[in-house]
Formats: structure tokens, sequence, C-alpha cells
């Protein structure tokens, strides 16, 4: 009950936080995602994201930012290229260093719902349960799957948190 609780006072709270001035919006639910390139060389912005995607689901995570980096050389409004190379500089323990990743791909497309689970996740890592709620509310409102994926890393964290 207390943890149900908690996670109520951190969504009225978010809820506020939300309604004094952040934009929600629609999902526009587009992601990337093509079969990698069997070239041993990428060339292409895609052909680099492909070789970052499949780096950084094996874990490799630096292998997975230096893709990305290079794909951004090549595309610089690629959201999707910000996006994951906010993934694996928070994987590779830069929390505070993937926010901008996260915003410059969320200034590019805000309605990124990948974009905005994972810039949520961050804020779950660095504490900040409010902006964490904030993201969730807007995933929430614009009916992405991505909304409960979060909640679980926000209740995850309350609990472990609560019990203390």
């Amino acid at each position: 009950m207390r943890r149900l609780l908690l996670i109520l006072i951190c969504l009225v709270g978010a809820a506020a936080v939300f309604a004094a001035g952040s934009t929600g919006g629609t999902s526009s639910g587009s992601s990337t995602s093509s079969s990698t390139s069997a070239t041993a060389s990428p060339s292409t912005a895609l052909d680099w994201y492909n070789a970052g995607y499949a780096a950084a689901n094996a874990g490799k995570y630096q292998d997975g930012a230096n893709a990305f980096q290079k794909a951004i050389a090549l595309k610089s409004d690629y959201a999707e290229a910000y996006n994951m190379l906010g993934f694996c500089t928070r994987k590779l323990g830069n929390v505070k260093g993937a926010f901008s990743y996260y915003e410059k791909a969320l200034s590019l497309k805000p309605n990124f719902p990948e974009a905005r689970e994972y810039y949520g996740e961050a804020f779950v890592q660095v504490g900040n349960l409010a902006r964490a709620v904030q993201q969730y509310v807007i995933l929430a409102r614009a009916g992405s799957k991505n909304a409960s994926e979060l909640l679980d890393v926000i209740s995850d964290y309350v609990n472990k948190n609560a019990s203390g």
C-alpha cells in the first residue's frame, strides 16, 4: 500500500509539472529497423546506425556509441542515432552525458516514444522521479506502449527505495 501511495504521489507531482509547461502530443510510433548491412565497412548513415544497433544489442556499448557518432556525422538530423547514442552513453555509465543526446533526439522528433522512454529512465537513474514521471505522463497520454515500460522502471525504483 505504501508503495502504491508513493507512486501516486509521484504521478500527481508529475502531472502538475507537466501541466505547468510541458508539451505533449501523439506518438508517431516510428522506429528505424533494417537488416544489418553485409558490407565490411558501413558507408551510409543507416549502415552505421545498423552497426551501432547490433553492437548495442550485443552489449558492446562503446562500439555502438562510435557507430552512432559516425551515423550522426553523415546525417546530422538523425534522431534515432542520437537516441541510441544516449542509450549507449548511459549504459557506459555517463548518465548525465546521455541527457544531451536524448534532448537532441526529442528536439528533432518530439513525439519519439523510445527517446522519451530512455530519457525518463535516465531521470530515474539520477533520482529525479518528478521528471521521469513527466515523461511517463507524456507517453501515457500518447497511448504509447513505452509508457508501461517506463512505469515498470519507475515502480522498481520506488519499491527498491521504499523498503529502506
